[in-house]
């Protein structure tokens, strides 16, 4: 389902910031660093402005991002 923004859409920030580290492991050029609730729909969509969300940049700090991504594409190369 998707706003009228045209958005991705997710019902609760706990589901938007899964995606988020989700996105930045599985898509390379990824550049989302935040979740935010919507004016128009309600709903928590992924934003690549403001502040970087704090397990993100957590998860970035300590290298478990480039581990998740690295164990991701080694995955993809084995299917």
């Amino acid at each position: 389902m998707k706003c009228a923004t045209g958005k991705r859409l997710y019902y609760t920030k706990d589901t938007a910031q899964e995606a988020l580290i989700e996105a930045r492991i599985r898509f390379e050029y990824n550049t989302a660093i935040s979740v935010y609730q919507c004016d128009d729909c309600g709903q928590w969509h992924l934003t690549s402005q403001g502040e970087m969300d704090p397990t993100l940049k957590a998860l970035l700090e300590d290298g478990t991002i480039k581990k998740e991504k690295q164990a991701f594409q080694w995955n993809m190369k084995l299917r």
